[in-house]
């Protein structure tokens, strides 16, 4: 097929391509808008010791008390992504958690062990002053859940957990560069949609 015949298909058609952009355009700009209405926020919790154990050699203590540490950063991090534990933060920093899904309410939170004593915390919120309060409640219950693995240790004040660095910032969208982006997918989508419509009339002709 010819240059000229992919032309006029699509001169044919360009209702079609245009319905096609219009609605992807609208679509982008309703998410740009209700998107830059929201909050994004993040913080580190550190991980650290209240003693140290008991033993003559030092690099061995050392080398225990890293692997520990680690340990621990990745138990905090499975806190943070279990349902009950993201239901109790919500509620917690009275935020509206009715009618969230179990897979909804397990991605509230993301967790990541960036070191052996640092686990970097993510989430969305609709305010500042909602992220703040989140925060304090997801410090608070993951301080609360080491208090308690702390006492049925052997080594009652073995764990510590800081929260530091809190950042909670405007989502912004740049509208030119997102509807721009969806003005070409929309004409990628209406030409795929202008040359089936033609195909399937010849077949259909024929």
């Amino acid at each position: 097929m010819e240059l000229r015949e992919y032309y006029k298909i699509l001169k044919s058609n360009i209702s079609v391509v245009m319905y096609a952009t219009l609605i992807t355009v609208v679509i982008v700009y309703a998410w740009s808008v209700r998107r830059s209405e929201t909050f994004s926020a993040s913080f580190l919790l550190s991980v650290g010791r209240l003693a140290s154990q008991d033993t003559a050699d030092y690099r061995y203590d050392q080398f225990y008390r890293f692997q520990a540490d680690e340990k621990f950063a990745e138990t905090i991090v499975q806190w943070l992504s279990s349902p009950g534990v993201s239901k109790s933060i919500l509620d917690k920093a009275e935020v509206k958690s009715d009618g969230k899904t179990i897979r909804q309410l397990s991605k509230s939170f993301r967790a990541e062990k960036i070191s052996s004593s640092l686990v970097g915390v993510r989430y969305g919120t609709q305010s500042e002053d909602e992220g703040k309060k989140l925060a304090v409640a997801i410090s608070s219950l993951v301080l609360d859940k080491t208090k308690n693995m702390n006492s049925e240790a052997r080594d009652p004040d073995w764990f510590s957990v800081d929260m530091a660095n809190l950042i909670v910032a405007k989502n912004t969208q740049d509208l030119r560069i997102n509807l721009g982006l969806a003005a070409l997918f929309g004409i990628f989508i209406g030409s795929l949609l202008a040359f089936g419509k033609h195909y399937i009339s010849d077949e259909t002709e024929k």
